[in-house]
């Protein structure tokens, strides 16, 4: 999952600590979030999308396919190379 986080903090001029102050959760948790790094609960999204005054579908964009998901398992790959 994709977020908007950064430009919606740019544009209202915040700071992650601020964003940390008005939401309870800790910098470290909304820069994984921010970063991609960690996908929020629901619950947590809304918390964060409350205290931007902004809808989910504005910070969260949801990826079919997120980055470095193939559609074959690595260990698939390994029993066809070894089955030749």
């Amino acid at each position: 999952m994709k977020t908007r986080l950064s430009k919606i903090l740019f544009d209202k001029g915040w700071t992650e600590m601020e964003l940390s102050r008005r939401t309870g959760l800790a910098q470290s948790y909304i820069n994984r979030v921010k970063n991609s790094r960690i996908v929020p609960t629901v619950r947590t999204a809304m918390l964060i999308c409350r205290a931007l005054e902004v809808p989910v579908e504005e910070a969260f964009v949801y990826e079919d396919k997120p980055f470095g998901v193939t559609q074959d398992a690595y260990f698939v790959r390994v029993q066809a190379a070894t089955a030749e």
